[in-house]
């Protein structure tokens, strides 16, 4: 990555950080503001999640641990790529664990906010960590040479890799699985089973992470895709995922009755409903437009190395020899 694109993409996990600090902050003035529907405190509401806890603190530990013994490391690890990697840890972690979870089952905004963090925000943070090599490296050293050693090695594996990297069906599937919870019907079934809830929030975790590896390309994995085939497929989300906000948001009925019927802060069914519609659909559209355009810088960046090469004025040393007869 040459010192433009690293600036480019230094730029970006700050914009990325600074949505993620503005979504919390709103969150947190509002709750603060707020009481429940039984007089006590929205923030009573954190869920002391054990399985949350540990998942997400053990690939913080594995992260810190590989940098600490990446001793003679292949390529840099920049600051804003271990800042946005944490960042991303923690938005997943709080959209699980963070009031902002019981909420989500109390207001459809609220749980469109979580998909949000879970899908867009979390992912594109933590890929653009290039997670990869430090979390292999913080792995214990029987598990990396017992385990992991023979998987990567294994053809059967590497087949599977090749077909999970597709770059035709992971913006399908990505979308299919958005429109799936999306679905009224599948939507409430969620709301009121905690396995199908589970499985709702690893479906679209899962398919953004292999949709955002596609499209960010994390050292030290190196896609096959030209940047204008990935701007492509970004600007393909975009139409979907705006036709489903917009009959969302302009639905004349409540479409999901899964809600409770007591309103927080005196928020009708319909309007909780049109401001989840607008959050699904603005943000999502936003933060794929911006990404959009950061590949699009890089994609510019490398198109103009060769001319640079080729201007006056490099040391002669860099310069091809010229064959005299």
């Amino acid at each position: 990555m040459t010192q433009l694109q690293s600036r480019l993409a230094a730029r970006a996990t700050l914009a990325l950080a600074i949505v993620l600090v503005a979504v919390f902050a709103t969150t947190a003035l509002a709750i603060a503001d707020s009481g429940s529907t039984s007089g006590d405190r929205v923030w009573s509401w954190w869920v002391a999640d054990p399985l949350a806890i540990l998942f997400f603190a053990g690939f913080g530990f594995l992260y810190w641990r590989g940098l600490r013994d990446w001793r003679r490391r292949s390529r840099p690890v920049r600051w804003w790529q271990i800042g946005s990697y944490y960042l991303g840890l923690v938005a997943m972690f709080a959209a699980l664990v963070s009031p902002l979870d019981p909420l989500s089952d109390q207001l459809f905004s609220a749980h469109q906010v979580q998909h949000i963090l879970l899908r867009i925000v979390g992912p594109v943070l933590i890929l653009l960590g290039a997670p990869l090599t430090p979390v292999l490296r913080g792995l214990p050293h029987s598990v990396r040479m017992g385990v992991v050693r023979p998987i990567v090695s294994n053809p059967a594996a590497r087949s599977i890799y090749r077909w999970l990297n597709h770059p035709l069906w992971i913006p399908v599937v990505f979308l299919l699985v958005l429109f799936i919870w999306q679905f009224p019907a599948a939507h409430d079934r969620a709301l009121g089973n905690l396995w199908i809830h589970y499985a709702m929030h690893l479906s679209m975790t899962s398919t953004s992470m292999l949709f955002w590896w596609l499209i960010i390309d994390p050292k030290p994995h190196r896609s096959s895709l030209h940047y204008g085939v990935r701007i492509l497929i970004m600007a393909a989300t975009i139409l979907p995922n705006t036709v489903l906000g917009a009959v969302i948001t302009f639905s004349d009925s409540v479409l999901y009755a899964g809600y409770g019927a007591a309103r927080l802060w005196s928020i009708t069914a319909l309007e909780d409903q049109q401001w989840g519609g607008l959050i699904g659909w603005l943000s999502a559209d936003m933060m794929t437009v911006a990404t959009a355009a950061v590949i699009f810088g890089m994609w510019y960046i490398r198109e103009q190395q060769p001319a640079r090469s080729r201007r006056p004025g490099r040391p002669a040393a860099a310069r091809r020899p010229v064959t005299r007869p």
